[in-house]
């Protein structure tokens, strides 16, 4: 029924996105500790455990850790040092090192000395010693929780967060080995790496009427009105038209902010800081191992949505889609449609990043021409959100003398995926064909979860 574009012609073809046997990579301990998500999700898990005292040691090898003077520091017995105390430290730390940085709020101890390379150095011995003490496998609820953290602290148009700062460190890095390897090692990731179901995927729609005033056709319906027959319905070209318009307008923007910079240089303008597709188009998301929609918790941007309802969709008979497993299959959509944002993307990226230059996002009009949907998977999202996407060299887009380059940190041209939620796919053609099941879902006050209240199935 489905054409995977990953089993088609390359890496670099518009008819196929990479090699087959790139497709369903599994996620590994470097991919979590090398991303920005990886390292949150690994924080967020370790923050949330329970680890008690007297727990096994994992060998550490301290030979190359430069010796850390706590002459000053009163003994504290690691046995009974729980990671979430750790990790409470840290990021007060990195808090204290941001503002640093910023030039913001250097704090100074009575004798002069800079009391955040103190609270740095502190930190990093806390981590060697957080990182011998043995991890212990997260449930499954625990990783979705911990998930939905992460996506709910991402963010595009602002510097990282304190706990991704120091995640980052080299000592916190490899002090969340041992936890990496763990969850690795159980399995639990492993189908984080896999295409979409195309038998159960959901379009969401959420009950946004305390922001619009308005409560959404589809959730005021009755469920048996939404149910498709078997013929479904007819093609609209909707999408196609809501992309048009979007490409235009971003080509507009971005034209007005280069009329802006050549005016100043350097201003600090921020424009847009997503690169996904026009909103208008239809989105879908799969299913945890408990039947819940993974797309209910895991939004970027949340604001804090407590009602939607979800509607299985059913695809139409052919139709291709272009797999995202990792930095370089967007890579190849920005290398093979790229549309320029350097000017409307430079400064807010560059607060996300720390990264000016030419910045690039797929077209996604264009990709609509040879694909139905572009997916992006939870093991994509991992290894691919918040990193700075090489693309090429600067000769990818033809050199225009209205480029703003004032203070631009390298001369290649690199991309950013920011707002696209895991495990979702977006829509722009017309492949899908109609509603076979409606599920509403509730935010529950009381166990802070989602509760399901079904609807109807076709027959």
């Amino acid at each position: 029924m489905s054409e995977n574009s990953a089993d088609r012609d390359g890496p670099d073809s518009p008819t196929g996105a990479r090699p087959a046997s790139a497709s369903t990579a599994r996620l590994t301990v470097d991919d979590l500790l090398a991303s920005p998500r990886g390292r949150s999700l690994l924080h967020s898990v370790v923050a949330a455990s329970q680890v008690g005292p007297g727990t096994d040691e994992v060998p550490v090898d301290d030979s190359e850790v430069d010796p850390v003077d706590d002459s000053d520091v009163e003994p504290v017995d690691d046995s009974e040092v729980d990671p979430a105390d750790v990790l409470g430290w840290v990021a007060l730390t990195a808090a204290e090192t941001i503002d640093r940085e910023w030039a913001t709020g250097i704090l100074l101890s009575e004798s002069g000395a800079d009391l955040t390379e103190v609270y740095v150095a502190d930190a990093a011995a806390e981590a060697i010693g957080l990182g011998r003490r043995s991890p212990r496998v997260p449930s499954q609820a625990e990783l979705e929780r911990a998930m939905a953290e992460v996506i709910a602290g991402a963010m595009y148009w602002q510097p990282p967060h304190p706990e991704d700062v120091i995640a980052a460190d080299p000592a916190m890095v490899e002090a969340l080995r041992p936890w990496a390897e763990v969850i690795i090692d159980s399995g639990l990731l492993d189908s984080w790496s896999a295409g979409p179901d195309f038998d159960d995927l959901w379009e969401l729609t959420w009950d946004d009427s305390d922001h619009t005033g308005d409560i959404p056709t589809r959730l005021s319906a009755e469920p048996a009105a939404l149910i498709s027959g078997a013929e479904g319905a007819p093609p609209s070209g909707a999408g196609a038209a809501a992309l048009r318009a979007w490409s235009a307008e971003v080509a507009s923007s971005e034209s007005e902010y280069r009329q802006e910079f050549a005016k100043d240089p350097r201003m600090a303008a921020s424009g847009e800081w997503w690169s996904t597709p026009a909103h208008e188009l239809v989105t879908t998301t799969g299913t945890w191992p408990s039947g819940e929609p993974i797309g209910l918790s895991l939004v970027e941007d949340d604001f804090g949505l407590r009602r939607a309802r979800a509607c299985r969709l059913r695809l139409r008979d052919t139709f291709g889609v272009f797999i995202v497993n990792g930095p370089e299959q967007w890579a190849v959509l920005c290398r093979k449609y790229p549309l320029d944002v350097t000017a409307q993307r430079r400064e807010v990226w560059f607060e996300a990043t720390g990264r000016r230059g030419r910045w690039v996002i797929p077209d996604w009009s264009r990709v609509a021409e040879d694909y139905d949907g572009v997916y992006v998977s939870l093991a994509g999202y991992v290894r691919t959100a918040g990193a700075v996407v090489d693309v090429g060299d600067g000769s990818l887009l033809p050199e225009a003398g209205d480029r703003p380059s004032y203070g631009d940190t390298d001369d290649r041209t690199a991309s950013l995926m920011a707002g696209w939620n895991p495990d979702t796919t977006y829509w722009p053609t017309d492949a899908v064909a109609g509603i076979v099941e409606v599920v509403d879902w509730a935010m529950d006050d009381e166990t802070c979860a989602w509760a399901a209240h079904p609807g109807h199935e076709r027959p």
